[in-house]
């Protein structure tokens, strides 16, 4: 059978999709709308980003200032245009201003939104025709950002288990040989098991690791936090899919890279679709197969790791339960189409549209998350988890922005519309909370006719946030008090403007006051993510010496600057057509091979394209086929760590589950106190002194 390569088949798809989108519309943020200076603002802000916020590894990471003089130092820098470079600016390097960076073990996600910003801009810079040398200001950022990016796979040993955060060990791969080490202490790491068992016991939210790759990563130089739990993982998707869009096909990009992100990605899918036996595996309940489970280098699960729409925090229903998690089935899909996306490989397809959304009806499913079926936490009045609705915008984005297929467009969009953007009655709905990355999310898909009210909000808002404001000195986490004791005792107060009335709405379950309307970005607390901090919040008390990352600024803004705003949404343009659902796959020409036999269009090894040493990839396998890992991890389907004792046993893994099955006839209140106090769970940021009110889910 005569064979030739994939990229005409791949051309073709692209080219029957583009012929079916709308034609060219205005960027969602037009050059009227960039009026004034935001784009000045978001280009200062960049500055501080990557000066400061990204200097280690590329990553978003929260700075903290050494003291006083040097957050003057940082703020002279960031209030002046004349000069570029700190060291040029001020004699020193910015390590010597620095006393600690924080944040590493929420880098799946705040960095994924982080990572997307940089590689819109690259997108946008592309499009436009910038300068050859800031494109490749923009080329280098997002490369450096992919080498990191490819760590969360292979440092936690690779074979799919990922990690929930990294850090970089001593100096920076930036080739300034006076650089200083990476400001900040190495945090103690505990081993993934002893004589007992793995460690920690019970399992907890994430713990720093040693590298565990084997020698694949350079000695020394990595460390991870594992218990990657599945806001961490679709964050992850997020960033990797920007990536792959930004990169791919891209004639100046070693496509090992590219290879190199299939590779991580067959890996979570292979974990993903494993059956485990729920009955004896540590903070579960109940008993049968069950898929759709994150696992950890320790064997066990991680904490927070439960995808499958049939479980409820854990609680797991039997298989023919008609109830289900609404949460958790738009985040598999968002996962799993994620995946398909970056492999176009023929098993992930299989699975994700025969099985999940045909065999088990996870389309159904999505049609009928306003049934009586449906389990939601979503929105909870005043003690809704501004996490939840955060996850659920990008996981949402993600399905609409890589799917093809119009039935399937059609039941995502009307829960972003119906469901999550403008429910009726939510008084703290995503469309009134004035979160730009929800904004930016919203208008790159939506169909709605309220896309240019929506745009214009965005570009408000982007420009009330200080980040960038020449006045500013930079996105400090300064303390933002509108209402005193008083005032919030009174039920009203007059905010730090000195002009806008708020209204107390109440008191969340921890004691938080909220106002009646989500606050404008010139008075709200500031954060070191505002997509995840609820902007119904009064008071913020901040930290005066942390200087916030706002990677989410800078991707609500250049995915702003990328995505036009015409009927329809917009849709990736390497988005795969794919088999019905629910059926099989239309037998392939052939002339012509399948998506998942070789990937997509820029398959092609580099030794093919330039020759044995054409490239040099840090950890770079023999073959882009090989496996990443380079250790011995066992394989997805029989992770489990050895203790020594009787893992299929109730009472026996380590930490120990409530093994007792859950009847279809469940009592319900059971269910929905489960999901109530999954929204109550304090969970403590990484590397800082503020604790939050808000699910670590």
């Amino acid at each position: 059978m005569l064979r030739l390569p994939i990229l005409p088949a791949v051309f073709l798809s692209a080219a029957l999709i583009t012929l079916s989108l709308p034609a060219a519309a205005a960027p969602v943020l037009t050059e009227s709308a960039l009026g004034g200076d935001l784009a000045a603002r978001m280009t200062r802000h960049g500055r501080q980003f990557y000066t400061f916020n990204a200097r280690p590894f590329g990553l978003s990471l929260d700075v903290y200032a050494k003291d006083a003089a040097s957050r003057t130092a940082i703020e002279d820098f960031l209030k002046q245009d004349a000069v570029a470079d700190f060291k040029a600016f001020g004699s020193k390097h910015p390590y010597d201003v620095i006393a600690d960076f924080g944040e590493h073990g929420d880098l799946g996600f705040f960095g994924g939104v982080a990572l997307a910003g940089a590689a819109y801009e690259y997108r946008v810079l592309k499009r436009d025709g910038a300068s050859a040398e800031n494109l490749k200001i923009a080329r280098d950022r997002v490369i450096r950002a992919a080498e990191s990016w490819h760590v969360f796979y292979v440092v936690s040993g690779g074979n799919g288990v990922v990690a929930r955060g990294i850090r970089r060990l001593g100096t920076d791969d930036l080739g300034d040989t006076d650089a200083p080490a990476i400001p900040g202490a190495t945090p103690a790491t505990v081993p993934l098991k002893d004589d007992e068992g793995p460690l920690p016991r019970p399992k907890d939210n994430g713990i720093d690791r040693a590298d565990n790759s084997a020698g694949v990563l350079p000695d020394g130089t990595w460390m991870w936090i594992d218990s990657a739990s599945k806001d961490q993982l679709v964050g992850q998707m997020f960033g990797m899919v920007a990536l792959y869009d930004a990169l791919s096909g891209d004639p100046t990009i070693n496509p090992a890279i590219i290879q190199r992100m299939r590779d991580d990605a067959l890996g979570i899918f292979k974990v993903l679709k494993t059956q485990r036996e729920i009955l004896g595996l540590e903070g579960c309940s109940g008993e049968g197969q069950y898929d759709l489970i994150i696992m950890d280098a320790d064997g066990r699960p991680t904490m927070f790791h439960d995808l499958n729409p049939l479980s409820m925090e854990k609680i797991y229903l039997p298989a023919d339960a008609p109830q289900f998690n609404v949460f958790n089935l738009f985040m598999t899909f968002a996962v799993l189409k994620s995946i398909h996306h970056v492999t176009g490989d023929n098993e992930v397809e299989e699975y994700l549209y025969k099985e999940l959304l045909g065999n088990r009806d996870y389309l159904g499913k999505m049609k009928a998350f306003d049934g009586p079926d449906a389990l939601s936490y979503l929105y909870m009045g005043l003690d809704t988890n501004t996490d939840v609705p955060d996850m659920t915008a990008i996981a949402l984005f993600l399905g609409l922005y890589l799917e093809t297929d119009d039935s399937v467009r059609a039941s995502l969009r009307r829960y972003l519309e119906d469901g999550w953007w403008a429910p009726a009655n939510q008084p703290f709905a995503a469309s009134l909370s004035k979160q730009t990355l929800w904004h930016s999310l919203y208008l790159a898909v939506t169909d709605r006719n309220d896309r240019q009210s929506v745009a214009d909000q965005l570009a408000s808002q982007l420009a009330a946030f200080p980040a960038g404001a020449p006045t500013s000195g930079g996105y400090w986490d300064d303390a933002r008090i509108n209402c005193d004791e008083t005032e919030l005792a009174a039920g009203t107060c007059t905010a730090i403007d000195g002009k806008t009335i708020i209204t107390i709405a109440g008191r969340d379950r921890n004691g938080t006051p909220l106002a009646t309307e989500a606050l404008d970005p010139s008075i709200r607390p500031n954060s070191n993510f505002n997509a995840r901090s609820n902007p119904f919040s009064v008071n913020g008390w901040g930290s005066s010496m942390m200087l916030n990352p706002g990677g989410d600024l800078l991707a609500s803004y250049w995915m702003g600057r990328y995505f036009e705003l015409g009927a329809g949404g917009n849709r990736s343009p390497n988005a795969l057509v794919h088999m019905p659902v629910g059926g099989t796959p239309e037998p392939m020409p052939d002339v012509a091979e399948s998506p998942g036999d070789e990937g997509t269009a820029d398959t092609a090894t580099p030794e093919e394209v330039a020759g044995d040493d054409a490239w040099d990839l840090p950890g770079k396998p023999d073959s882009p086929s090989s496996d990443v890992s380079g250790t011995e991890v066992p394989p997805a389907g029989d992770i489990a760590t050895d203790t020594g004792k009787d893992t299929s046993t109730p009472g026996k893994s380590a930490g120990g589950c409530s093994a007792a099955p859950i009847s279809n006839t469940s009592p319900w209140f059971l269910v929905l106190i489960v999901g109530f106090i999954a929204t109550l769970r304090t969970r403590r940021h990484s590397n800082t002194n503020r604790v939050y009110s808000e699910a670590q889910l």
